[in-house]
């Protein structure tokens, strides 16, 4: 399997497609709260390249862990009246930072689902999509070797003649 190439760094090669935030309800006199649910995107992705960035107003400094992000499937089956849909793979999340994923292609779409740590009281996500151009070592490679042997070629007919 090819690595890609991609342009990473220019801005425009990244589409936001949501944002939310959700706060834990509050129980009883304010002293306890219900974990906030999981999060589930309710936007197609199309690009298997995203990125995430999850952050809590209400953090202590020495919180790192943002979640569990899980890319959801269609399997295009019906349980129990239900389409299923399952979780492929589960990635840690780091709080306020920006995390790649890059998700296996078995879908041309795809959704994703954040499982927020119990012990936040407020969340926010958003989520970019890669829409830049994405190349492929193999081909530059294989693009590159092509070059070359053309080069090569000309000098073995330049030795002959």
């Amino acid at each position: 399997m090819s690595n890609p190439v991609l342009q990473l760094g220019n801005s425009a090669n990244w589409q936001q497609l949501y944002s939310i935030s959700n706060n834990a309800v509050t129980l009883g006199a304010g002293t306890a709260f219900a974990p906030i649910p999981p999060i589930t995107v309710p936007v197609l992705i199309d690009s298997h390249i995203i990125t995430v960035l999850v952050t809590c107003n209400s953090a202590k400094d020495t919180w790192n862990f943002g979640g569990l992000l899980s890319q959801k499937i269609n399997l295009g089956l019906t349980v129990g009246g239900l389409p299923t849909s399952d979780g492929v793979q589960k990635h840690k999340l780091y709080l306020n930072r920006l995390t790649l994923l890059t998700f296996p292609r078995l879908t041309s779409t795809y959704t994703v689902e954040l499982e927020v740590p119990k012990w936040f009281r407020q969340v926010s996500l958003v989520l970019w999509q890669y829409i830049g151009s994405v190349g492929d070592s193999t081909e530059n490679l294989i693009s590159n070797i092509q070059s070359d042997l053309a080069r090569i070629e000309s000098k073995i007919d330049s030795l002959s003649s």
